[in-house]
């Protein structure tokens, strides 16, 4: 890092002698008043962002009591590693030349995660780590020989330690040990094979994040089955979409979502579609809707008394489960998880998240995003406390939740940092006993990450960015670099990638092109050519190209032809080294932590009465932080142009037939869009014209 950018240690010192014990938060605008005098007079610059780093390890951390540091130091011993060690380059820290290794030794690397450091268990251990049969780097094959079940791995905790704390807006707080969160995943399994369903069968999930939702995610891996998981936000219609192309034996499904005091329905919407056999569990207390033919009530399925008393054990690659991502057209990729899937996910918590046993973790979630799974895996693989929340996380309730539980790690995701902000339901909850953030989902407002890692009494937050399909994070922060809001610090371990610009060559600034292998990276989708998908198209490795931590990545593997694997995320990398998020590169966008394709947008936006053409398209706030969806409007002739008269009808229609959580921004109404010789609509001009007039005012 460049010393005439970053802060003198005497900067630092007197930072982290404010910070140390910070004064409260104010309200409105003056909130960070204080803070932000104090940065002045510390740093001696102005308080604008990009921040320097407001949280330092040497000042806060014990970094041996790390797992981080406790890898640093095992890997002392290894040879490959002491020479990348030996060799740091100037203002590194020690993990940048720990990445280096992980790239360029990616057997041994995780070889050392999975038998040393996480010592996972197999029925059968693997004959071979890593291999290509084909010589296509696309196409790994991991721990060839291997069976396993990813449960033996999450209950090897004390069997009175706590698993689950489970909260919601009404009625007391639940508990499950080890022990007893064991017995109900047995016996949901055992229920399983009571009604014939077979190793491979997928069943379906559609529930908000609650203990029987966690019983039957684990149920089902546990008996061999794979567990399809749908966002319980989405609309009927999508949700019958995914239920179509996934095909599950079986549909479990909650009454409606209580929320604030309102029950809003859920089985009601999906009742119109063509449904496997459906299982409803109650919101509160007794089922609020009537149930069709094929549907019955939660206790019928628990009426077996057949326990499953061992895993069913199978290889590495077996789908344990299926969720949805949206990409640049209208269907949503269907992506297999398997068991190494579920490593990639406790990998990361381990390094970046630094999970302990003593932690106590949460995130406003659901099992139909990534972080619903990977808060299961990385909570119980380290035997910590999972605790669950059923209600709005906007609300005074869930803070106050985070508080009485004493939450050691909560994850955010950006555009929930500001709905506390500006409602200030935080308000006299004490955090105090978080010692680290994970935001996730979607580009953060550096002014309220600042005023998040304040309101813990600076905290750090990992900023953390990947994908359905890569099972957790390309780009992270870290516990051994300097915590600077709304920027990451490294790149995950044992995974690496490229920026490129408009012309497919390095820079500085833009589209980001993974480097595989990894263990957690897609190798292939249930709806969709994979390979088209991730890699036709993508531009060629040049001689000469460096990684994120700049080794050359012609050295990664022996054999085989590096391909840059496309993402579509977009990042500019600062002068200090750290970098920020852009944003989709591609035709995707990221609205309130959920990716969704324009073109599904697009779709139910042309059939509201009056509308010709539409584009949508997200664009960045001025002041930084999550996107924002503006769509543009074609009328038909003799309908109305004024944007006020199609803003609530546009945001009606996508509240309701795809997710109450996207939120309008704008409407702009044109005669024409702009468009290709191949006649595709040219979003990106859109983004740009929106976001000059923007500044133009």
């Amino acid at each position: 890092m460049s010393h005439s950018l970053w802060p003198t240690d005497a900067q630092i010192a007197r930072w982290s002698q404010f910070s140390a014990t910070p004064p409260p938060l104010g309200e409105g605008e003056d909130r960070l008043k204080a803070h932000k005098a104090a940065y002045e007079e510390a740093f001696e610059r102005p308080a604008l962002p990009p921040f320097v780093p407001l949280w330092y390890p040497e000042y806060r951390l014990e970094l041996g009591q790390t797992n981080l540091g406790r890898a640093l130091k095992e890997l002392e011993e290894v040879p490959s590693f002491r020479s990348y060690a030996q060799s740091r380059r100037p203002g590194e820290t020690l993990y940048e030349p720990l990445h280096r290794w992980s790239v360029t030794h990616r057997a041994e690397f995780w070889a050392y995660v999975l038998f040393r450091r996480l010592q996972v268990p197999f029925q059968n251990p693997p004959t071979r780590l890593l291999s290509f049969p084909t010589g296509d780097i696309t196409q790994p094959v991991w721990l060839e020989g291997a069976r396993g079940n990813i449960n033996d791995l999450l209950f090897r905790a004390a069997e009175s330690a706590t698993a689950l704390v489970y909260g919601r807006e009404e009625g007391p707080v639940e508990r499950w040990s080890y022990a007893a969160l064991r017995q109900e995943v047995q016996r949901v399994a055992g229920a399983f094979l009571a009604q014939g369903l077979k190793p491979g069968d997928r069943i379906a999930l559609c529930l908000p994040l609650r203990p029987e939702a966690v019983f039957l995610y684990l149920g089902a891996i546990y008996a061999g089955l794979s567990a399809v998981t749908i966002p319980d936000s989405l609309s009927g219609e999508e949700i019958a979409a995914r239920l179509r192309i996934a095909r599950p034996k079986r549909l479990f499904i909650q009454d409606g979502l209580y929320r604030e005091g309102r029950f809003l329905p859920l089985y009601e919407r999906v009742q119109p579609y063509d449904l496997p056999p459906t299982y409803v569990l109650a919101g509160r207390g007794s089922i609020q809707t009537r149930l069709r033919n094929n549907a019955f009530p939660w206790s019928a399925f628990l009426q077996s008394e057949q326990v499953c008393s061992e895993p069913i054990y199978g290889p590495p690659d077996r789908e344990i489960g299926v969720l949805f991502s949206s990409g640049t057209t209208a269907t949503p990729k269907a992506i297999p998880w398997t068991y190494l899937t579920a490593l990639k996910a406790i990998t990361d918590a381990h390094f970046f998240h630094d999970v302990q046993p003593s932690d106590v973790l949460t995130w406003p979630t659901n099992l139909g995003w990534m972080m619903g799974p990977w808060l299961l895996f990385a909570g119980l693989a380290h035997g910590a406390t999972v605790a669950l929340y059923e209600g709005a996380p906007t609300g005074a309730g869930f803070c106050q939740f985070v508080a009485q539980q004493r939450v050691t790690i909560l994850g955010v995701v950006p555009s929930l940092v500001r709905r506390w902000i500006e409602s200030q339901a935080w308000q006299g909850a004490d955090w105090s006993a978080i010692r680290l953030f994970s935001s996730t989902g979607e580009a953060s407002n550096p002014w309220h990450m600042w005023a998040l890692m304040a309101k813990a009494g600076y905290k750090p937050i990992i900023e953390y960015c990947g994908g359905t399909e890569i099972g957790g994070g390309y780009i992270t922060s870290t516990l051994l670099h300097p915590n600077a809001p709304s920027q990451f610090s490294a790149p995950a371990l044992g995974l690496d990638f490229v920026l490129l610009d408009e012309s497919g060559q390095p820079a500085e600034e833009g589209e980001i092109f993974l480097i595989g292998p990894s263990i957690g990276l897609s190798q292939k989708l249930l709806n969709a050519d994979h390979t088209q998908v991730y890699y036709e198209g993508t531009p060629a490795l040049q001689a000469g190209w460096v990684g994120a931590t700049h080794e050359p990545i012609a050295s990664v593997l022996e054999g085989c032809t590096v391909r840059l694997r496309r993402h579509g995320d977009f990042l500019r990398r600062l002068p200090t080294g750290y970098w920020v998020s852009g944003g989709r590169a591609d035709d995707a966008m990221n609205l309130g932590g959920i990716k969704i394709a324009s073109v599904e947008i697009e779709r139910v936006v042309a059939q509201v009465p009056g509308v010709g053409e539409a584009a949508a398209v997200a664009v960045p706030p001025p002041e930084g932080g999550p996107e924002q969806l503006v769509v543009y409007v074609v009328p038909q002739a003799e309908a109305p142009t004024d944007p006020s008269y199609w803003k609530p009808l546009l945001a009606q229609v996508i509240r309701e037939r795809l997710s109450p959580l996207f939120h309008l921004h704008a409407v702009v109404v044109v005669p024409e869009l702009p468009r290709t010789a191949s006649n595709k609509i040219m979003r990106r001009l859109l983004r740009r014209a929106y976001l000059e007039r923007q500044q133009t005012g």
